[in-house]
């Protein structure tokens, strides 16, 4: 019997004796284990022989740094090489082609082993382009500067470059991870700071540079504020999507500061120059900037679904609005549940975009459990806020849409399409009890909004670190369930708002409203006293708690304003997590005090949830 020869090479190397049959049957999953079991310096050669689809899936996977190496180091057929020398086109026809005799003689052509790739060596010295901006800054007396370039061309690299002969640098971004690349090249001169806390600091750090990284994924007004504190600022963004902005970061926060020095990094080092791989993988995840083009012609309001061209474009405008959009968002337009999309403009150009999401329809048991603190699924964003922090349960049972995003071309801006948009969905909600918003609050932004018909329903005690802002939400009732609801959190957020000016720094209005305990607020009271609702998401309801019964941490939190931290030191608690289990403590024997039949049927109630 005349062997495969596939089959003999592995058995030549020692493969087990189910490697090649799971490689034939497409096994791939479990022919990798085998491999890599036995032969792990053979295995990326055998699965780039045996499945060349998978190959470089499963080389990612376990090698994710060295595969472009790995896949070029063996080349055991024809077609690699074909991909090798930007031959797209040509490589796959080859492989689908059944050609009984051709195809075999490549596939059987021994192993071809050049040596790895010669990329460039990022720590050990910087290219010729980076090295003269390099130059430019070390030497800048003081001012603004500017670094924008597509990914995988260094930015990173140079800034941290700068702070690592520089000790008095400073670092910023939207978050810390972002900085990763940046603080591998600052080494020991890499010190952190999320843009909220150096504009809480009772005094400017003391820095000779403040660097910031993904410039344009942070709002302007804060970025107005961190670059008057430093006498030198370095920003550097990207000029493609995700990121922030891009070049709409240039035309309209840049120009207008004075004096700004702006450099380009055109030079690739991720990619060869004009790699033909960089240019589809930057078209296949939308990479790039929507048009700032005026839009031509009338401008309709249509929906849109992932298999119409027109959503690329629309999928471009929402990713170059919002600093928080991912490769994960696109993934969720073209295949996860729940999504819906309007789009203005028409067949060919797209002046704005909204995104809509389904949330709620959780069954009883789980909504009471999310209100209570004991349960958070994933998902359901504002749905699940209003249950577990705003205290409404029939929030996450309602069924409801949330507006995940919302953009208009920057140059079509205040002509009303953006209200057209929201105006479409709430016409189309069909089946819907509200329609939900969560925004950074500005008070911009809540005007618009408020115009669009939301009433606003609750606002978090944490600025974002990345914005600067307080989480918002607001919604739009649709149904008489959806209208209670709104009427509801509307009357409480109005009640609570001025005991929220203590945790919240934004100018509510605060009218008349009676403090005195009342049946509203037993739920919420008894949720902190025997479950698990936040201390935070309480704290309106505990301080008409404590003018009721003065209980003694409670007095010294609420009333005479010692934190947290202060009181674990004067009560000598281990933090500020056993000081929240005190005041739970503390609520309960209050409400004991109070109605010791009603205290009693919820602390069962709560136990029976656990």
């Amino acid at each position: 019997m005349v062997q495969d020869p596939q089959v003999m090479l592995l058995h030549q190397h020692q493969q087990p004796a189910r490697a090649p049959e799971l490689l034939h049957q497409h096994q791939p999953e479990r022919a990798r284990e085998l491999l890599h079991q036995h032969q792990p310096e053979r295995a990326p050669e055998l699965l780039h022989q045996h499945q060349p689809a998978h190959a470089p899936a499963l080389l990612n996977q376990h090698q994710p740094v060295r595969a472009p190496a790995l896949l070029n180091q063996h080349q055991p057929v024809r077609a690699p090489a074909l991909l090798h020398q930007h031959q797209p086109v040509h490589a796959p026809a080859l492989l689908n082609q059944h050609q009984p005799v051709r195809a075999p003689t490549l596939l059987h052509q021994p192993a071809r082993t050049p040596g790895l790739l010669d990329l460039p060596e990022w720590h050990c010295q910087a290219p010729q382009q980076q090295a003269q901006i390099l130059h430019q800054l070390m030497t800048m007396p003081s001012g603004v500067a500017v670094i924008t370039a597509a990914r995988g061309r260094g930015k990173s690299a140079l800034a941290g470059m700068l702070a690592q002969q520089n000790q008095h640098c400073l670092v910023t971004a939207p978050a810390k991870v972002s900085t990763d690349v940046l603080a591998a090249f600052a080494g020991e001169h890499f010190h952190f700071m999320a843009p909220d806390a150096i504009l809480a600091a009772d005094s400017v750090p003391s820095a000779q540079w403040l660097i910031i990284d993904e410039a344009a994924a942070i709002p302007a007004p804060l970025l107005q504020q961190l670059v008057q504190r430093f006498p030198r600022v370095l920003m550097i963004t990207t000029v493609q999507g995700y990121e922030g902005t891009g070049r709409g970061f240039m035309l309209r926060f840049c120009a207008t500061l004075p004096h700004v020095q702006h450099f380009q990094l055109d030079e690739p080092l991720r990619w060869s120059a004009n790699d033909p791989l960089e240019q589809w993988l930057s078209r296949a995840l939308l990479f790039e900037d929507a048009a700032e083009s005026e839009l031509q012609g009338e401008v309709t309001i249509f929906p849109a679904t992932p298999e119409q061209g027109v959503l690329e474009a629309g999928y471009h405008l929402l990713a170059s609005a919002h600093y928080r959009t991912s490769p994960i968002d696109l993934r969720r337009m073209l295949d996860a549940p729940g999504m819906r999309f309007w789009l203005a403009g028409n067949r060919e150009n797209i002046a704005g975009a909204l995104w809509l999401v389904e949330e709620g329809g959780l069954d009883k048991s789980l909504a009471e459990a999310v209100w209570a603190g004991l349960r958070r699924p994933r998902g359901n964003l504002v749905a699940q806020s209003l249950a577990a922090h705003a205290g409404y349960a029939e929030a996450a049972t309602l069924r409801s849409q949330r507006i995940s995003r919302i953009a208009v071309l920057a140059v079509q801006r205040q002509c009303g399409i953006g209200s057209a948009l929201v105006a479409a969905a709430h016409q189309q909600a069909d089946g819907c009890d509200f329609l939900s918003v969560s925004f950074g609050y500005t008070e911009s932004l809540w005007q618009f909004w408020q115009r669009c018909g939301f009433t606003l329903v609750r606002i978090g005690s944490q600025r974002e670190a990345s914005s600067g802002c307080y989480a918002a939400m607001a919604i739009r009732a649709l149904t008489s369930a959806g209208e209670k609801l709104q009427q509801h959190a509307a009357q409480r957020f109005a009640r609570d708002a001025l005991w929220l000016r203590d945790i919240i720094d934004l100018p509510f209005e605060t009218a008349d409203h009676p403090q005195t305990l009342n049946e509203d607020d037993w739920p919420l009271l008894a949720g902190f006293a025997w479950a698990q609702r936040p201390y935070e998401a309480s704290y309106a309801v505990l301080q008409r708690l404590v003018r009721a019964s003065p209980q003694p941490l409670l007095k010294a939190i609420l009333v005479q304003k010692h934190s947290l931290n202060e009181v674990a030191q004067q009560a000598s608690l281990s933090g500020r997590k056993a000081v929240v289990q005190r005041l739970r403590q503390e609520t309960a024997e209050a409400l004991i005090q109070c109605d010791i039949r009603r205290a009693e049927q919820w602390r069962q109630h709560f136990a029976s949830l656990q």
